[in-house]
């Protein structure tokens, strides 16, 4: 089985001319590059928030909550960066130099996604898409329409792992496709029943295109994967549980889980 990561290089794009439809198809076209059947999109998300209008003004941070103040200084971050991080959040873990660790959204991610490259400006901010399952999904149709053939989409992006240097990609919202391979139940090369394995599927594409996609001036938000023709591209019925299954509950987890407060 052989699979090819296609980097398409775009221009940059602005919240003034945001249709992420025509973005891709002009991109596409740009690159010479055909969509297939089965072919997966994979989308950085700091454009869908560019989109979304999720820029946030430096200076529009008026207010700045007493609780922000001990981790900025820890963290050695502007406290306006850390008062958006609480807002963006769903709970605050702790911090680090350089950073603030959150849960948003059932992902322990650095500054709960909240970055300041690539953002619009040294004057803005730019925090995650509102939705980026319901914006894969309609991404997916309206391809699927212009293109006619069946795809899947990820919208991507990246993070940090304990005790690992650097980032790596990882799914944020995912649509056609399930984005886990469970293993349970299958056997080994010596005839060992899985009984907890499953593989990340949509986390190990995004960090194959990751390599494309780069951090800073690369200029290439789209990556289009090919050659799972073994992949079943499907419907899938209930796009928000689909993604579910990439979740895990903090107390389960193997790293956060012996550290996790007990409620």
């Amino acid at each position: 089985m052989r699979i090819e990561f296609i980097g398409i290089q775009t221009k940059i794009l602005t919240a003034n001319n945001g249709d992420i439809v025509e973005f891709v198809k002009f991109a596409l076209e740009t690159n010479e590059c055909k969509l297939e059947e089965n072919d997966i999109i994979i989308i950085a998300s700091k454009i869908i928030s560019t989109v979304e209008g999720c820029q946030i003004k430096i200076s529009d941070i008026k207010e700045v909550r007493e609780d922000v103040f001990p981790l900025a200084e820890k963290s050695k971050l502007d406290p306006r960066f850390v008062e958006l991080v609480f807002r963006e959040a769903d709970e605050i873990v702790g911090a680090v130099p350089g950073a603030v660790l959150a849960l948003k959204n059932g992902v322990l991610q650095a500054n709960a996604g909240v970055d300041q490259s690539n953002s619009g400006g040294t004057e803005y901010y730019i925090t995650l898409p509102k939705d980026p399952v319901e914006f894969a999904n309609k991404i997916r149709l309206q391809l699927q329409k212009v293109f006619s053939v069946s795809i899947g989409v990820i919208i991507a992006d990246s993070k940090t792992h304990p005790l690992r240097r650097g980032t790596s990609g990882f799914a944020l919202g995912v649509s056609g496709f399930s984005p886990i391979i469970d293993d349970r139940g299958t056997k080994d090369l010596f005839n060992r029943e899985m009984h907890i394995t499953t593989r990340a599927l949509a986390d190990n594409l995004v960090c194959g295109a990751e390599i494309l996609m780069g951090e800073s001036n690369e200029k290439i938000p789209i990556v289009i994967v090919k050659g799972l023709k073994e992949l079943p591209i499907q419907e899938i019925k209930n796009n928000y549980e689909n993604n579910e299954q990439m979740k895990m509950d903090p107390l389960n987890c193997i790293y956060i889980g012996p550290l996790w407060k007990k409620s």
